[in-house]
């Protein structure tokens, strides 16, 4: 069972979206940036939260909400 792509918009990505991606799942940004999820690490500021999804050798994604 093949698992599908997870498209990542920083412009309109929520809360809910980001933590619903795990360890594993198959990850794309709106630049083109894609593969799978190795780490996922999250960051809580006062007022935002920083996600860093690390791909791999595909390099790493960070969302800022």
């Amino acid at each position: 069972m093949e698992k599908s792509t997870k498209q990542i918009k920083r412009s309109s990505a929520n809360r809910l979206i980001l933590e619903k991606i795990k360890v594993g799942d198959f990850v794309e940004d709106e630049f083109g940036k894609s593969g799978r999820v190795s780490d996922i690490e999250k960051i809580n500021y006062s007022r935002e939260s920083h996600y860093y999804f690390y791909l791999g050798k595909s390099g790493t994604i960070l969302v800022i909400i």
